[in-house]
């Protein structure tokens, strides 16, 4: 990842934090809300691999544990889990099939928030695991799959080579499909 990604990349970790922070939060659905945290590394790792996913992961993980209250660096764990885990699941299948995408964030969002209050239950955040299970998986599920297609976008941009030039590109990108 070349230094022009990587601070890209950082933009887009902000501005999906900055989102999640004031607009998600705020959407509560029977005590449930989307989260986008797990959003970034899947992308990632869809579009650069899992190495790519993994450090996506954790470097987002840190910026999300900055506001949460549970123990710092479990966010890290889990989205450099996640990120690696899709990359590694997804590396021999065609990234460019249009189920991928939504599949791969169904997944690696409800797998992120089952890590994430199973090992916050590990190390002593006992509510994590006292909510409304369904709840919480149906709306982070239907949120995943609905938002993965604008962090995908903002993230095969972050993850793009720079050429160092302008270039118009076609809406369907280099690799064709919508998104």
């Amino acid at each position: 990842m070349s230094w022009r990604s990587a601070l890209r990349a950082l933009l887009v970790i902000f501005v999906v934090f900055v989102v999640q922070d004031t607009l998600m939060v705020a959407l509560r659905i029977d005590g449930a809300h989307p989260d986008l945290v797990w959003l970034l590394p899947v992308t990632a790792a869809i579009i650069g691999g899992p190495e790519t996913g993994a450090i996506v992961g954790f470097v987002a993980g840190i910026a999300f544990d900055l506001v949460l209250p549970t123990p710092f660096g479990l966010s890290a764990l889990v989205g450099t889990l996640v990120g690696y885990t899709i990359g590694v699941s997804t590396v021999a299948m065609d990234r460019r099939a249009v189920w991928l995408r939504p599949l791969a964030a169904l997944i690696g969002s409800v797998g992120g928030d089952m890590l994430f209050a199973v090992l916050g239950a590990v190390l002593g955040q006992q509510q994590l695991v006292h909510v409304n299970v369904v709840a919480v998986f149906a709306v982070v599920a239907v949120s995943a799959v609905v938002l993965v297609l604008p962090v995908n976008r903002m993230m095969r941009w972050a993850l793009s080579p720079s050429t160092g030039r302008l270039t118009l590109v076609p809406a369907h990108g280099p690799e064709g499909g919508l998104w």
